[in-house]
């Protein structure tokens, strides 16, 4: 058996459907290869051998928290592009019956925010740079932003 893990690395660990399931360390990764429960696709990525089904939880019934958020829009404001002082806006105002979900809020630095206040879009200039959505799911996050070439066949980007 030839173990090429990377020490002291992360390891995407895949359903036996080649979906993302969740990333481990190293150590984890050698235990389940030892033990014929995952097979080697690279150094940075396992395959388990038999399917674990995992109960549907849509991210889309989750609640979206802080830092999912600015994860989701790559920590940079969505109306002007800065990567300094972030807050989430409401794309709806609350005010005028905006939610808490995926698809209405946003990272946005505190100058915009300021900026466009209790408005709708359409009552400003202000565009937005990508229309928010809620993930996949958490790993997909990651994924798409790991910068782990390996990975990239596995991300949704």
């Amino acid at each position: 058996m030839n173990l090429s893990v990377q020490p002291n690395s992360t390891i995407l660990v895949l359903n036996s459907s080649y979906e993302p399931l969740h990333f481990t360390d190293w150590k984890r990764a050698v235990v389940l290869l030892f033990k014929d429960k995952a097979k080697l696709i690279n150094k940075r990525i396992i395959r388990l051998v038999n399917y674990v089904r995992i109960p549907f939880r849509s991210a889309l019934n989750s609640y979206p928290k802080r830092k999912l958020i600015y994860k989701r829009d790559d920590y940079t404001c969505q109306y002007c592009g800065s990567v300094k002082d972030l807050t989430i806006d409401h794309v709806v105002p609350k005010s005028r019956g905006g939610s808490n979900n995926w698809d209405n809020l946003v990272s946005c630095c505190r100058k915009c925010n300021l900026k466009k206040g209790d408005k709708l879009l359409s009552e400003t200039s202000m565009v937005l740079k990508v229309q928010p959505k809620a993930p996949f799911n958490n790993v997909y996050l990651d994924l798409n932003t790991s910068g782990v070439s390996e990975w990239d066949d596995y991300s949704l980007v």
